[in-house]
């Protein structure tokens, strides 16, 4: 129910007290309820009531849609729907002709349709007025209906709803806070007093952006200069932004956009990007940066020069050129550019340089440097280039490279020194004049007598070749003990010769042969003498026999044992005897004269042990019996082996660099001596590379130091300076004393830029290979070195000149030209602060930025300083920064809110420098606050108030401002202007009745009767009825006062028709005399006239009615004010009557047929038709009927219906009629299973033929076919005929099918009988017949065996006969029979049982057949086991070597044994016509 609805109820007690209780002066008319409120589109209940002494004629006049829903004595009750709009419908009673009205008031309320606030603009300037503009479309009732503007949840202004669409704006001074806020307009419908809820509807939501752009420049920072194709920083920063990061920046470089990185810090943002200089752009460009926020921008432009300076182009006319040959050296550069040629004489400042060089060998790698100089935009800039000069010269040999003369002690150890010069390197050799040897050059040698003489030595190279004579002097001692020695051993040995060669030549081949044997035991001795060097002290006698062997040297004389000589004759050994005895006394005699030959060895003579190591020393002689012997030496000794003319010594930690052991021998009252030479040698295990600097300066020296320490001998040692892999220097020592040890390599080297990072290190080669032992490498530590690049110009500081305390500001610090960049270190402070800079880094060059924030105690100037440091140099900017102290102005108001007439002081105040100007009138002094007083009048009301403050920084001005609004408060007014004091209007159109009135708060307007009625709708847009006509009183009120005002409406309104006196519908009976006529209300009274619809005659007066009457008619009602229309709808009723096409005299009932008896009767209203049974057996049956149209509430349909007479009754209000009906009953075709079975079955060889009846009226006709193929065309059944038949019965109304399955039965035939085995059994054994019947239904088999028969077996189905353990009895046939219920049918099988003596006949001749072929078996498996035995037994013995198989012709070729050898021919012999196999036994 609407909240307008009264309960029924309570109206009809309403209605009974007004007609019970008349009011004074007679009859009258009350309404109720007299003021309501609805939804729009809802329904209410009015009830009208009269105090009449008699019926009165009650009506409700209203434009709105009614029904009457109750009615009693003097009242009505009427339900009002679909109320859309605001109505003021008026009861009206007619009571004695006197009309009495009464309205009520209907107010419709419902919800805005559309709340939109404008949009707001995309950027609004801080400390600007902002217009919030709402709108809202529809909404009732509007006097309820506020506007509030919102931000976010802060309330700004509330306003009632007026106009259409209501509009409300309001003012809002814009500020920091309100950025990022939400601005909406929210509409509330407060229908609380009415007894509803507050209703709320919101637009959507708009953000405020707003913004704070400075009136100073962004400060760009960019590098002065740019080389073509560099990259290079720039940067722009901008202070006093807000909001910052809604901030765009643009930098343009001429028409070259570059896309900059931007970084925010609150008020600041810092935007930086990278130019490239390209060679289109060379010149002076513009470089522009441009701030955008909001709608406005800041620009600054700076120059940048772009210039071209390639580094000068250094050639040589031929950078590899034969000596002797002129040589042009050209340098050329930017033709802007001065150069500077090193080795060019001097000349005027040119672009170019040259001269002419006469190449010599001194020229040979020979460096040449240009530098070229050029001035851009003021500052001067230097790139250079270097080139190498190769000069091509043929050999030198110089007395400073190879001198001419050596002389050298004969046993020391020399290295022959000769270098030869040239370009390519020359080859050397150095040949004996004499003898062709060759002198090694460069290499320790032990000095020989043998070497000395004249050497020619020749350089050779692809330049030409060099010769000179090298004559190299031995000094040695000679001993003439030798040769006396030689002769006289020579004398002696031809005597012995020419006495031998007297015996007979038997004697001396034999003599000769033991000599032979005497060579070979020595020469078996001497090796192993040799050996004694290379052994461990455990054989030292073997080692100096080997050792004498390899050297040459005599070796002692040796006897062969007497037992391997033959024995000369008794004669030959006088003879003998007397020689030897001259020989020993020719000796003895020359012992006199000379000296004898013994001698003494020390193996090895000359030796390299590692310092600290050990060595084995063999000390021998060819005394025959030496006194004594030893080994003089310094060196501690560990070990001594001893022989009869030999002692060995170890000689342990051995320090010294160089020490000779001297190993002597007494021999005959002599000493032998013979003196040796050990060498130590160091391997280079220290090695020391000087440190490095910390950091060098690219283009500047350094010293590159190594050091090895104790390695030697130096003159084996070889130093390699590297950088990383690559060799810088590499020295040889060769030529140093033996006795020099360590070594120290330094190199100066060029720092470039590459090497920083790299890694220098030293290497040490000890090549010890020439004297047997290997190649030792050792490399120092790797020094990482540090190069570095520092540009000689300052940073480049980008700062602002001002900075407020509490803000914070980016400061910026910038410097090209650095290497490496990633290693400098920035130092950025502002006075005492030092600030934490972000350090960023692109190629060369280096951007530190920071955030500096001011405090109070920096007020005043401070220095800002940037150092940037590199490897120990730096540089450094500084700048000053004023910090200073401006807080914002303070606008302040006495009273923010003051009546009317009330005296306000405005005062605006700020710091102590500053100048502040309020609403545009300054204050007399810097630093005293500015005032205005004024009396507060209705004009000030919502008055704006401006203070600017001013203060001067630094020469520049800076500006803050604040800014209050006045409020004033006053009484209402009411102005005919705003609230005319009269209105008249027609009826229906909408109008907006206003009544504004002015005052502070806003006022409320209230319009109402003065008797207390109905109460106007302000500021609304609604419909004016009625109702509203009369005089209203309105007041406008707030707490300031209150304004009174009279204003009196009149309103005018068309006629209207009712349904009281011009009802919709009529209703007229055939036959009668009846009248048309419609009363309507209107002023004036208005004239009607009724026209039946399509046409344009009249109706007047009384008519004959006539079906054709029916129908619809319009009436109209007009007067000055208008017209009013409404269609009437006449009703014609009539007597029932019936047709025989609609309802027929004879009709068919089909059984299953879902038909009911169709039987349509005319007549108004409907006739009501029942068809009852008047005879036979239908008596009493009553006939249903068809509906006349289709419904859900239709006539059960009748499963059987009796045939014969019906009557039919149709009846109205207005008559009845009777008709007889005649009904016939048939059915369609119906089979069951009953009448034909599912399931049939047929016998072969009888007829085939269906048993299937249908019922049905008419008969129906059954056809029944095979599914998938024609009907049975065989006269007699067979079982091809059995499977599944479809039979259909048919008649006219319709048909009926059915399935039937037939199956057929047939006799049973004996198809199979079988044995198993087949043919016959023995006796004892078992045999099984088997039976296959074929039948249907499925036969049942029987058995019938030969008499006596016993112990027969059957299978569950009888298919199966078995016996087990066959006898005589049980030979002899056998019958199977098969039986069903159609017939019997059999077979017969004979089975044989043989007898025994059978099976004696078999089993003999069985048994004689297996003899027989076992004898042939053990005959062959004898012949086969002899040969295989033999062939096991002649490879066990060929496995074992102790036998041989002979097979096969055996010595024929020789076959090839088990081990893969050959046997040799004729080992084995085999007769003709077979195989031999025989065994050879041979005993171990």
């Amino acid at each position: 129910m609407a909240p307008g609805a009264v309960p029924l109820p309570l109206l009809v007690l309403l209605a009974l007290l007004g007609a019970l209780l008349p009011g004074p002066g007679g009859a009258q008319i009350s309404v109720h309820p007299q003021q309501a409120i609805i939804p729009r589109g809802g329904f209410v209940q009015v009830n009208c009531s009269a105090s009449c002494d008699q019926d009165a004629v009650l009506g409700l006049e209203t434009q709105l849609t009614k029904k009457e829903v109750a009615s009693g004595n003097n009242w009505k009750t009427y339900e009002l729907s679909d109320v859309q709009k605001d109505s003021t419908p008026i009861c009206f009673s007619n009571c004695h002709n006197n009309q009495t009205t009464a309205s009520t008031s209907l107010v419709v309320y419902w919800f805005p349709e559309r709340v939109e606030l404008a949009p707001l603009p995309d950027w609004q300037p801080v400390g600007e007025n902002l217009t919030l503009r709402c709108q809202v479309e529809g909404g009732a009732p509007r006097t309820h209906l506020f506007i509030v503007l919102l931000r976010g949840e802060e309330e700004l202004s509330r306003q009632l709803a007026v106009g259409e669409p209501a509009e409300v704006t309001t003012m809002v001074l814009a500020g920091r806070d309100d950025h990022g806020a939400n601005f909406s307009c929210r509409t509330e419908l407060d229908l609380r007093p009415q007894g509803l809820g507050l209703f709320q509807n919101s637009s959507v939501p708009r953000q405020l952006r707003t913004f704070v752009l400075p009136m100073t420049h962004p400060r760009l920072v960019t590098p002065r200069i740019m080389e073509v194709g560099t990259r290079r920083p720039v940067n722009c920063t901008l202070e006093g932004l807000f909001p910052a990061s809604e901030a765009q920046v643009y930098l343009v470089l001429e028409d070259q956009r570059l896309e900059p990185t931007v970084r925010y810090n609150k008020d600041s943002l810092w935007a930086k990007a990278w130019v490239k200089g390209n060679t289109e752009d060379e010149g002076t460009q513009q470089l522009m940066c441009a701030v955008m926020l909001g709608n406005q921008s800041r620009r600054t432009w700076e120059n940048v020069t772009i210039y071209s300076f390639p580094a000068p182009n250094l050639t040589l006319s031929q950078p590899e050129v034969s000596e002797w040959t002129v040589v042009s050296v050209e340098c050329k550069a930017h033709p802007r550019a001065v150069v500077t040629l090193s080795g060019a004489p001097a000349g005027s400042p040119a672009p170019s340089a040259q001269f002419l060089l006469n190449a010599s060998a001194e020229d040979n790698r020979r460096s040449f440097s240009c530098s070229a100089a050029l001035e851009v935009a003021g500052k001067v800039l230097h790139k250079n280039k270097t080139q190498e000069l190769h000069v091509l010269y043929g050999p030198r040999l110089d007395e400073r490279d190879c001198p001419g003369n050596w002389t050298w002690q004969e046993g020391s150890q020399q290295t022959l020194r000769c270098q030869a010069r040239g370009n390519p390197t020359p080859k050397l050799d150095c040949r004996h004049k004499g003898n062709g040897n060759s002198l090694p050059i460069g290499n320790l040698m032990t000095v020989k007598r043998e070497i000395s003489g004249t050497y020619l030595c020749q350089a050779t190279s692809l330049r030409g070749e060099v010769t000179r004579e090298v004559v190299v002097n031995v000094i040695y001692h000679q001993n003439k003990m030798v040769t006396i020695i030689l002769v006289a051993a020579l004398v002696i040995f031809g005597t012995v010769g020419t006495a031998a060669y007297l015996y007979n030549r038997q004697r001396k081949i034999r003599e000769y042969k033991i000599q032979k044997a005497q060579e070979a035991a020595a020469m078996k001795l001497n090796t192993a003498q040799l050996c004694l060097l290379h052994t461990p002290p455990a054989a030292p006698r073997r080692a100096v026999l080997e050792l004498s062997s390899a050297l040459a040297l005599p070796s002692p004389p040796a006897l062969p044992p007497a037992a391997a000589m033959p024995g000369p004759s008794p004669g030959l050994c006088r003879a003998l005897l007397g020689l030897w005895a001259a020989l020993g006394l020719g000796l003895f005699g020359l012992s006199a004269v000379a000296q004898e030959p013994f001698w003494a060895d020390l193996q090895p003579r000359v030796a390299l042990v590692e310092r600290g190591g050990s060595l084995w020393l063999n000390c021998s002689t060819n005394c025959p019996r030496p006194e004594r012997g030893g080994l003089e030496t310094s060196l501690r000794r560990n070990g001594t082996q001893r022989g009869l003319r030999w002692v060995a010594r170890q000689l342990v930690d051995i320090f010294e660099p160089e020490t000779q052991p001297v190993c002597f021998f007494r021999c005959a009252r002599r000493t032998l001596q013979a003196r040796g030479l050990i060498r130590t040698f160091q391997r280079p295990d220290r090695v020391e590379l000087v440190p490095l600097p910390a950091w060098q300066p690219v283009g500047e020296n350094f010293t590159l130091s190594c050091r090895v320490p104790g390695a030697g001998p130096r003159g084996s040692l070889t130093l390699t300076l590297l950088r990383g892999a690559q060799e810088l220097i590499r020295r040889s020592f060769a030529g140093e004393p033996p006795r020099a040890r360590g070594a120290v390599l330094t190199a100066t080297v060029l720092a470039r830029r590459e090497d920083h990072g790299a890694n220098f290190s030293c290497r040490a080669e000890l090549d010890l290979r020439p004297h047997g032992l290997g190649l030792f490498e050792n490399s120092s530590a790797p020094r990482e070195l540090r190069t570095f690049a520092l540009s000689p110009d300052a940073p480049r500081l980008a700062a602002p000149r001002l900075l407020e305390v509490g803000s914070e500001r980016l400061v910026s610090c910038a410097l090209d030209a650095l290497f490496p960049a990633s290693e400098a270190g920035v130092y950025l402070a502002l006075g005492d602060q030092r600030l934490s800079p972000d350090i960023t880094l692109e190629g060369d060059a280096l951007m530190a930025t920071a955030t500096a924030t001011a405090s109070a105690e920096q007020e005043g100037t401070r220095q800002l300083v940037c150092i940037v440091t590199l490897g120990g140099e730096s540089r450094e900017t500084r700048d000053n920064v004023t910090v200073y102290s401006f807080p914002a102005p303070l606008l302040t108001l006495s009273e923010p809110s003051v009546p009317e007439g009330k005296m306000v002081t405005v005062t605006c105040a700020a710091g102590v420098r500053a100048l502040v100007t309020l609403d545009g009138v300054p204050a007399a002094v810097s630093g005293q606050p500015a005032q205005l007083q004024l009396n507060a009048t209705e004009n000030d009301d919502r008055r704006s108030f401006f203070c600017d403050a001013t203060l001067e920084v630094d020469g520049e001005t800076l500006n803050k401002n604040d800014s209050a609004e006045l409020s004033v408060l006053y009484a209402p007014r009411l102005d005919d202007s705003d609230c005319p004091r009269n209105w008249t209007w027609p009826e229906g159109p909408e109008q907006m009745l206003r009544c504004d009135a002015r005052g502070n708060p806003a006022p409320s307007v209230h319009c109402a009767r003065p008797d207390g009625g109905a109460v106007l709708a302000l500021g609304l847009l609604g419909p004016i009825t009625r109702a509203l006509a009369g005089t209203y009183r309105c007041t406008a009120a707030n707490v300031q006062g209150e304004a009174v005002k009279d204003v009196t409406l009149t309103v005018e309104y068309a006629p209207a028709l009712d349904s009281v006196g011009c009802p919709e519908r009529i209703t007229w009976l055939e036959g009668t005399e009846a009248s048309l006529s419609c009363v309507a209300h209107g002023v004036p009274p208005p004239n009607v006239s009724c026209v039946r619809s399509g046409g344009t005659e009249v109706i007047e007066g009384l008519l004959h009615v006539a079906r054709e009457h029916a129908g619809t008619y319009r009436c109209e009602a007009t007067n000055a004010q208008g017209s009013a229309a409404k269609n009437v709808a006449i009703t014609v009723e009539y007597g029932p009557s019936f047709e025989e096409l609609s309802c027929p005299s004879n009709w068919t009932w089909v059984e299953g047929s879902e038909r009911l008896f169709p039987c349509e009767v005319d007549g108004k209203p409907q006739p009501r038709v029942e068809c009852i049974g008047s005879g036979g057996t239908s008596e009493g049956v009553l006939l249903p009927l068809a509906p006349p149209d289709p419904s859900p509430r239709a006539s059960s349909i009748p499963s059987e219906l009796a045939p014969g007479i019906y009557t039919c009754n149709a009846t109205n209000r207005h008559g009845s009629m009777v008709k007889t009906v005649a009904v016939s009953v048939e059915s369609p075709p119906q089979m069951n299973e009953s009448t034909c079975p599912s399931h049939q079955t047929w016998l072969e060889g009888e007829a085939a033929k269906l048993a299937c009846i249908a019922g049905g009226r008419p008969s129906p006709q059954v056809r029944c076919s095979r599914e998938g193929a024609p009907g049975p065309q065989r006269l007699r059944v067979s079982r091809q005929d059995a499977g599944t038949y479809r039979c259909l019965a048919t008649n006219a109304h319709g048909t009926d099918a059915r399935t039937v399955t037939v199956g057929v039965e047939y006799r049973p035939v004996v198809a199979e009988l079988a044995a198993s085995p087949p043919g016959g059994v023995r006796p004892g054994g078992n045999f099984t017949l088997t039976c296959r019947a074929e039948a249907w239904p499925p036969a049942q088999i029987s058995w019938r065996a030969p008499p006596g028969a016993l112990n027969i077996g059957l299978s569950s189905n009888n298919s199966t006969l078995s016996v087990a353990g066959a006898l005589g009895s049980h030979g002899g046939e056998y019958e199977c029979a098969a039986t069903n219920a159609h017939g019997r049918h059999s077979r017969r099988i004979t089975v044989r049982v043989a007898g025994p003596w059978l099976w004696v006949a078999v089993g003999s001749a069985a048994g004689g057949a297996a003899l027989l072929a076992a004898g042939a078996g053990l005959a062959f498996y004898v012949q086969s086991t002899a040969c295989k035995k033999g062939e096991y037994n002649v490879q066990e013995a060929e496995s074992s070597g102790e036998a041989v198989c002979l097979n096969g012709t055996g010595g024929s070729g020789g076959g090839t044994g088990a081990e893969g050898g050959t046997e040799p021919a004729g080992t084995a012999e085999a007769p003709l016509g077979g195989e031999v196999f025989a065994i050879q036994l041979t005993s171990a």
